[in-house]
């Protein structure tokens, strides 16, 4: 069966060729930058030297705790480490994160070739690529299942992605979530108040959850305060509101998405992770936002060239477009 998620356009051999070459050359300029001139780049490099270490004391932790680390990546790196160096294991993992997303994006549609190629620039989502490589390899991992056309290689793609980024865990329940009550025929809003609960419930339940499982990330983010404008929450609130505004039909079509967008407004201002979760998902956001019709196409775009604007002006004035180390030489 045809995948669903997938709009429906056909790209042109030609457009595919071109697709495949720009994204060949985005990966490759992405790559090719130092490796120590941005910020974090320290910690991948001491992913790639320590991986084997770390899986062995996940192992020693319990299984629990083993699942709960990332394990995937850990073993990507183990992999890579045994013929690359610390620093070519780097270069190849931004690589092929950057090609297989940038690429599956492009060749979407050839009539938005302008403005999906904006999506990759967004600074939220270019940083998977530059400072966050363990989302970014998890995002291209979730777009090959994404856009796969066999059932059970689509499952397999998307089930192993929490295993590479933690933030996948909330992603991949609000995918299943979407089909299961896809499958209870559930109506629109139904289905937003199911997200919204989902949403709700892990803004309260989260940190303890991966507390008690030993996960790396409740020590981080649980001694972090919530600090919040709220700007945010106005902006990705109108888009909701674009969104919604298209109907039932396009809910209904675009169910993961929404549910994506519902839950980052649901968890906003209770859960430190909520923009790492939504910034996940936030491409396929993005490309759905391409199927409005009418006033609300006009409307969304403008949004979004203003969000666009709005995040790249204040990043020309630091250090490596705000991922820079500093004094760095």
């Amino acid at each position: 069966m045809e995948n669903s998620n997938v709009i429906k356009f056909k790209p042109t051999p030609l457009y595919t060729v071109a697709s495949f070459l720009l994204a060949l050359i985005f990966a490759s300029v992405l790559a090719s930058l130092p490796v120590d001139a941005f910020v974090d780049r320290d910690n991948y490099l001491l992913y790639v030297t320590n991986s084997a270490e770390l899986i062995t004391r996940g192992l020693n932790e319990g299984f629990a705790h083993f699942l709960t680390n990332e394990p995937f990546w850990l073993f990507v790196n183990m992999l890579f480490s045994l013929v690359l160096s610390d620093q070519e294991t780097v270069r190849i993992i931004i690589f092929f994160s950057a090609f297989v997303s940038s690429y599956l994006i492009l060749k979407i549609d050839s009539r938005f070739f302008f403005i999906l190629f904006l999506f990759l620039l967004l600074p939220q989502v270019l940083k998977n690529y530059v400072i966050h490589l363990r989302q970014g390899f998890c995002v291209s991992v979730f777009l090959l299942g994404w856009f796969a056309r066999g059932k059970y290689s689509r499952n397999l793609l998307i089930l192993l992605t929490p295993f590479i980024h933690a933030s996948f865990f909330f992603v991949v329940a609000v995918y299943y979530c979407n089909r299961f009550l896809g499958f209870l025929k559930f109506s629109s809003g139904l289905r937003l108040m199911s997200f919204a609960l989902v949403g709700g419930s892990a803004s309260f339940l989260t940190l303890a959850l991966a507390s008690s499982l030993g996960a790396r990330q409740a020590g981080v983010y649980g001694e972090n305060n919530l600090e919040i404008s709220g700007l945010g929450f106005i902006f990705w609130s109108a888009v909701a509101f674009v969104y919604f505004s298209q109907g039932k039909e396009f809910i209904k079509e675009n169910g993961f998405q929404i549910g994506m967008l519902v839950f980052y407004l649901a968890t906003y201002f209770f859960l430190p992770v909520s923009a790492r979760i939504f910034e996940s998902a936030l491409i396929l956001i993005l490309v759905s936002g391409l199927r409005l019709t009418s006033w609300r196409l006009q409307a969304y775009l403008l949004l979004f060239l203003f969000y666009f604007v709005m995040q790249w002006y204040p990043r020309f004035f630091q250090p490596g477009l705000g991922w820079g180390v500093e004094n760095y030489m």
